[in-house]
């Protein structure tokens, strides 16, 4: 049998809509219906060239898809020939596929910035600018602070259980056309339990509650991630503050732990980074080295 791309796809989604987790499904079904299908559809996978596959990665490319998600087209696209049986070494797709996307900039908030953040949190101490707090003294992503339950925050341990992440998915496919909240477990080697600072600790006290997450939303829905950036930006921007992200915060978090000599392995764990590889590559230049180092573990060690 001749297969052609439409073919492979619908064979594919059979297969994996209902084994691939719903947020990993969505994405990859709208690169399909987005990129893949309008370009090379109707073309028998057998035929298909090399200059057919580098001809779909520049039309793709000018359409804005590029990075991570330029990968995973790929990905797919390998899946659907060998659903077809055919080589993809030859199309040069094994190799492509592997192509990494550039490094992103680290960006941080100066001291006096970082001050002017804390003494705002200070003075808003309510459940609107929980989120802020959790990225900038504790360093969590966003998906992870929006997936928050009570249930993860043990107050006798004064800790929190990192166990899951909250996504804001566009699902671009024919059966729906919509944004859809969606709460996921981490993978293993990211689950951590970390220590809760003692000021962020002591509000958590205040704004209990029995169940339910931990961000103010309204009853049986999921905190948004987009309206946590929405109210980040119009705090910065109402206070006078450089346009600020919560990526922003959670590399000031970052860097100012390495500058108080925080090993990289246990900024690692705390970040929820796969591999302390990764740490050290993003932070790279910020850790302590040579005397500043040995005075970090010489003070550790007097402690002993």
């Amino acid at each position: 049998m001749e297969y052609t791309i439409k073919d492979c796809y619908e064979i594919w989604k059979e297969e994996k809509q209902n084994t691939l987790n719903p947020l990993t499904y969505i994405k990859y079904n709208s690169l399909a219906q987005n990129y893949l299908l309008p370009e090379l559809g109707n073309r028998k996978v057998e035929q298909l060239t090399m200059e057919d596959v580098e001809c779909f990665r520049r039309t793709a490319a000018e359409r804005g898809l590029t990075g991570s998600n330029a990968g995973l087209a790929v990905t797919l696209l390998k899946r659907f020939f060998k659903i077809a049986g055919t080589d993809t070494v030859g199309l040069g797709l094994e190799q492509k596929s592997r192509e990494k996307s550039p490094k992103k900039e680290v960006v941080i908030l100066n001291r006096m910035q970082q001050k002017c953040m804390e003494n705002i949190l200070e003075e808003e101490n309510n459940e609107k600018y929980l989120s802020v707090a959790f990225a900038l003294k504790m360093g969590l992503m966003l998906g992870e602070i929006c997936a928050l339950e009570w249930k993860d925050i043990n107050f006798e341990r004064r800790t929190v259980q990192i166990r899951n992440t909250l996504q804001r998915i566009r699902n671009n496919s024919e059966e729906a056309k919509k944004t859809v909240l969606v709460r996921m477990p981490l993978a293993e080697t990211t689950k951590r339990e970390l220590p809760i600072p003692e000021q962020l600790m002591h509000h958590l006290e205040e704004i209990r509650k029995a169940e339910g997450s931990v961000l103010e939303c309204k009853k049986a829905k999921l905190p948004d991630p987009r309206r946590e950036q929405i109210r980040l930006e119009k705090l910065v921007e109402d206070r006078g503050m450089n346009a600020c992200n919560f990526n922003v915060l959670r590399d000031t978090f970052a860097v100012r732990c390495l500058e108080a000599g925080m090993m990289v392995e246990d900024l690692s764990y705390v970040l929820g980074h796969a591999t302390v590889t990764i740490t050290a590559e993003r932070y790279k230049g910020y850790a302590k080295t040579g005397q500043e180092r040995i005075a970090v573990v010489r003070g550790i060690m007097e402690r002993v």
